[in-house]
């Protein structure tokens, strides 16, 4: 008995033991499952970037920065460098440092050699960034207290530069103040304490029409500091001559224009602006000063500059007309100061030689004394002028105006129709469909500026419009088929428009927008792109501020009116980009079809920017804790 009962328990201990070695079993098992799909997790995500690590990128960078050697165009070696720089800074320093530095001394030499052979005009020399503003706005979003420096050690230069020079005078001051004014306006999003220093750095030199559009830009996210700076500016200039003060009359007024200054100017008067009343008090107690002046003692002949029509007038007749301007909105908010202005108007009219007095007077050139006509009622006036020119002239003044925007589309057609001058008439209608057809888009109305858009003559216009219809569309799982069916209409016209740069914008952002829809045809129409700009002599992606511009030659007063066809989309940089964050692989693989070096840089930099995202992204994810069986 007692050998059956000790065999009884060694098989219950038995069967213990097997239940117990099942349980490790199982749970073994399920840890090494467990295990092996978070490892092929892992390998799955390994494989989307597989040439994407935070090594790999960082050599990429280095290895564009030593590719700039071989990059003959300054301009272009000084954007790789501060790109890289920027992607470099917050990994390396010590050589993103030496990489700005070297942009720096790249853009004081080019600058040098702009300095001898640029054109001695203002608005010209403007068109072509200085460098040395380029560099430092790159450096001030990574170390302000650097870029204050480099900005004082640049303007010490050419302080020490222009005494030195025989023909000192006051372009290269205008000049400086522009850049300072322009950098300072580009700092705003990023960086509003550099762009503080810059504007502060701005008022050394000659006001200019900078001033009233920096004025306006920093109003839109801080008009009390724009107002303070308006302050500043008025104790600055209160006293300096016309061709200067005349510049601080539009912003107390949020008058969109400078029209009696030595040069027009238009302005983007924020939709938020409020008229501070007591900036416009402290202007109105500074002009009657002025005027009071002007009349007691003869102004310097210096102050004689142009009027916008091209007419020579003394400085006391810009004060003068400056006065009328404001005068309609000193009897509306400063009643107190309307009786004192009117008499300064008329006292400064009859101090005028006969013949200044009477081009003042000329109808349609007295601004203030006559209330701002609708877009009928300056269409009528036209009809009534005798000369076809001038009567056409106003015609198309009108339907470029702020006025015809409130018109009904048939309105404007009409008047645009009575322009015989075909040459006016035709750019002009092209014109006003494609703005309004942009307008439509805008407002979501797609059909609409369908409508439109087959008014339109251009190509490139055409495929920009279509695109952007598209764009719209796709985002309704209804009209994403005929927002395909869009997109392929816009890159076939695209491809009609020949290899221009719009063309190749058109299509690096229908390739964009395919990714969302089909990611073959996207590769495939960014081939297309790439091939575009492979045939673009040194292409240019920033020179046009994405806007086509048809000059249209004026009959009467001289100039040409200028059509903007503004048509924003991805250049290459932008666009690999965007295709990095979803396929980072074919991205990276397509920066190497291009031909221009500095499109090929650009590029890989680019995808190298969105792979240093991504392992920061991981490095910042927590692991997933791997639940308990």
């Amino acid at each position: 008995m007692k050998g059956i009962s000790r065999r009884k328990v060694r098989n219950r201990q038995l069967a213990i033991t097997l239940i117990f070695r099942c349980v490790v079993l199982l749970a073994l098992c399920a840890f090494t499952a467990s295990d092996r799909l978070l490892a092929q997790s892992k390998s799955a995500e390994s494989e989307a970037l597989p040439f994407c690590s935070r090594s790999n990128a960082i050599d990429s960078i280095r290895q564009q920065i030593d590719v700039t050697k071989t990059i003959d165009d300054s301009t272009h070696r000084i954007a790789v460098l501060i790109r890289a720089a920027d992607l470099l800074w917050p990994l390396q320093q010590e050589k993103a440092r030496a990489a700005f530095t070297e942009a720096f001394e790249l853009a004081t030499e080019n600058e040098k050699e702009n300095e001898q052979k640029g054109p001695r005009s203002v608005l010209l020399r403007m068109r072509t960034p200085d460098q040395r503003y380029v560099v430092i706005r790159a450096v001030a979003k990574r170390d302000s207290a650097w870029a204050k420096e480099l900005t004082r050690q640049m303007l010490k230069v050419d302080t020490r530069d222009g005494e030195s020079s025989s023909t000192r005078d006051s372009f290269r001051d205008v000049l400086t103040a522009e850049r300072l004014l322009d950098s300072a306006i580009q700092l705003l999003v990023s960086d509003i304490k550099g762009a503080d220093d810059l504007a502060n750095a701005s008022l050394n030199y000659p006001a200019s029409s900078g001033l009233t559009r920096f004025l306006y830009r920093l109003a839109e996210v801080n008009q009390q500091g724009a107002d303070q700076f308006y302050a500043q500016a008025l104790a600055v200039y209160g006293q300096k001559p016309l061709r200067e003060y005349l510049y601080l009359e539009a912003y107390p007024f949020a008058l969109p224009e400078a029209i009696d200054t030595p040069i027009f100017a238009s302005y983007v008067v924020p939709a938020n602006f409020v008229a501070n009343q007591s900036l416009q008090r402290r202007f109105v107690e500074s002009m009657l000063r002025r005027a009071q002046q002007a009349l007691e003692a003869p102004l310097d002949e210096g102050d004689n500059y142009r009027t916008v029509y091209g007419k020579l007038m003394p400085g006391a007749a810009h004060l003068l007309q400056a006065l009328m301007r404001i005068e309609p909105q000193v009897r509306a908010s400063l009643p107190d100061f309307s009786a004192p202005l009117s008499q300064a108007r008329e006292r400064l009219l009859v101090s005028l030689s006969a013949e200044t007095q009477n081009m003042l007077l000329q109808p349609g050139r007295d601004v203030s004394t006559t209330p701002e006509q609708t877009f009928d009622e300056q269409i009528e006036s036209a009809q009534k002028l005798p000369n076809v020119n001038d009567r056409e002239d106003v015609i198309a003044t009108a339907v470029l105006s702020a006025a015809s925007d409130k018109q009904s589309l048939a309105s404007v057609i009409r008047a645009i129709d009575k322009i015989s001058n075909s040459y006016v008439r035709v750019p002009l209608l092209e014109w006003f469909y494609f703005r309004r057809a942009a307008t439509a888009v805008k407002d979501r109305k797609f059909d609409e500026a369908e409508r439109l858009a087959s008014q339109v003559e251009g190509q490139e216009q055409r495929a920009y419009l279509h695109t952007e219809i598209a764009r719209g569309s796709l985002n309704q799982s209804e009209t994403q088929t005929h927002a395909r069916e869009l997109l392929e209409v816009a890159i076939a016209e695209a491809n009609k428009a020949g290899m221009t740069i719009f063309a190749a914008r058109t299509l690096l952002t229908a390739s964009n927008l395919y990714t969302k829809i089909d990611m073959g045809r996207s590769i495939s129409v960014l081939a297309d792109a790439i091939n575009c700009i492979n045939h673009i002599e040194a292409p240019d992606f920033s020179s046009d501020n994405q806007a086509l511009v048809k000059n249209v030659e004026r009959k009467v007063k001289g100039g040409h009116y200028a059509l903007r066809f503004y048509m924003p989309g991805h250049d290459p940089e932008s666009a690999f980009r965007e295709l990095g964050k979803i396929d980072f692989n074919d991205a990276l693989t397509q920066t190497a079809a291009f031909t221009d070096k500095f499109q090929r840089v650009m590029t890989t930099l680019a995808v190298a920017d969105v792979c240093l995202q991504e392992t920061e992204r991981r490095r910042n994810e927590k692991p997933k804790k791997v639940a308990q069986p």
